[in-house]
């Protein structure tokens, strides 16, 4: 429901449609699986969705959503497991940069890039530091922020050892400097 007020002052509530089926939503405060940002493995904590009893859509409501992707990719960016293939592509197009630009910072080969990207290819460790480090330092510049002194400590402590068990991000978007990581199986079922 959307508040708002009348020509005379009174509050209105005016009923949200499904945008699939166009039957009235509910709207529920929880935990969302947010997928639609490229990642699976990204849940916002203590948020508005829009839910169709009908057909079963759910919309979520996300406040500045720019200082929430800027956090996604910063948990991304220093979580301590080697990035996959979907978290590469993120932290590029979270830069608004095409795949040929990321490829020439990078050094290598657009093909390469996509086989990256498509978890066809492991990204070797020397290149994956370089991702992280160009990450943070062009998204800080683009804010026109300074870079954090410790960059280089989180990106030197990263365990380049492949694990099943890649970790869950848990943001949330009122609040979006600090994230959080969990197990996928704890976020999903709570």
């Amino acid at each position: 429901m959307e508040k708002g007020r009348n020509r005379w002052g009174e509050e209105k509530v005016k009923a949200m449609k499904c945008g699939h089926c166009k039957n009235e939503t509910t709207v529920e405060r929880r935990r969302y699986h947010y997928t639609e940002c490229g990642l699976d493995n990204i849940y916002l904590e203590d948020i508005e969705v829009r839910v169709c009893p009908v057909c079963g859509t759910e919309s979520p409501r996300i406040p500045s959503i720019t200082r929430l992707h800027d956090a996604i990719g910063r948990a991304i960016a220093s979580q301590n497991v080697p990035l996959s293939g979907q978290e590469v592509r993120y932290l590029r197009k979270h830069l608004g940069l095409k795949a040929y630009e990321w490829a020439e910072y990078l050094r290598i080969d657009a093909t390469t890039l996509s086989r990256w990207e498509n978890g066809e290819q492991q990204i070797g460790t020397q290149s994956e530091a370089l991702i992280r480090l160009l990450y943070f330092w062009m998204l800080f510049k683009k804010r026109d922020l300074p870079l954090p002194d410790d960059v280089h400590e989180t990106i030197a402590s990263v365990v380049m050892e492949r694990r099943a068990d890649v970790p869950a991000v848990l943001v949330n978007p009122r609040h979006p400097v600090g994230y959080s990581y969990h197990s996928r199986s704890e976020l999903a079922c709570a």
